[in-house]
């Protein structure tokens, strides 16, 4: 239990600065938590992540730059970079460090009957109810997860049916709705699952 611990501790660790010269921000990540700035935000107090690539218009050509974000349930704190390294290094930590530990919560939280937000899409245990709004009127309809095929479009998590899989029924972007990440992960390990009806069952293979 000790070795890994310390493996958890070595693996998020985490140290940098980033900005202008006189505007320099500086963020260490450790087992106390997210230093940002001189301020200790305890890991426990994390309740979102987010993060993505922004194409910037500059010129003939859009520039990428990525983004990654982490939030409390008052403040949140956004680094932008163009080192994809850096930006990569950084995301692999916000997984380790708070990723695994908000993927658990929600799944606990499904299974307690909890829903949980993403734009269009609300996610419950068994499926997910998406809400279609129009000029005059809002239509929403719950799918199981047996109906439902989902990818990536665009740098957003989209649904579509298998009856009808050229239809898009919603998406939610990964740069810009925190948690977005976490659910996508669930949703990998769902065919896995012994019940697959349920997406709080993938919790065994964590």
């Amino acid at each position: 239990m000790a070795n890994k611990t310390t493996s958890w501790q070595h693996d998020i660790d985490f140290q940098c600065s980033f900005g202008l010269p006189l505007f320099k921000r500086t963020l260490n990540i450790s087992p106390k938590g997210f230093e940002w700035c001189g301020e200790l935000i305890p890991l426990k107090q994390i309740t979102g992540l987010r993060w993505g690539v922004d194409l910037v218009r500059g010129g003939i050509f859009k520039k990428r730059v990525y983004v990654a974000a982490f939030s409390t349930d008052t403040n949140e704190h956004v680094i932008k970079t163009r080192d994809q390294d850096f930006y990569d290094h950084l995301t692999q930590r916000f997984w380790k460090a708070v990723g695994r530990r908000l993927l658990s919560e929600m799944l606990d939280g499904l299974a307690a009957g909890k829903v949980y937000q993403f734009d269009a899409i609300a996610v419950e245990d068994k499926g997910v109810t998406i809400t279609n709004k129009q000029m005059f009127s809002t239509e929403s309809k719950f799918y199981p997860w047996a109906d439902l095929r989902w990818g990536t479009i665009s740098g957003y998590l989209s649904f579509a049916t298998h009856d009808d899989p050229e239809k898009i029924l919603a998406g939610t972007s990964f740069l810009w709705t925190k948690n977005v990440h976490m659910f996508n992960v669930a949703l990998g390990m769902l065919p896995h699952a012994k019940d697959k009806t349920k997406l709080s069952s993938t919790r065994d293979q964590m």
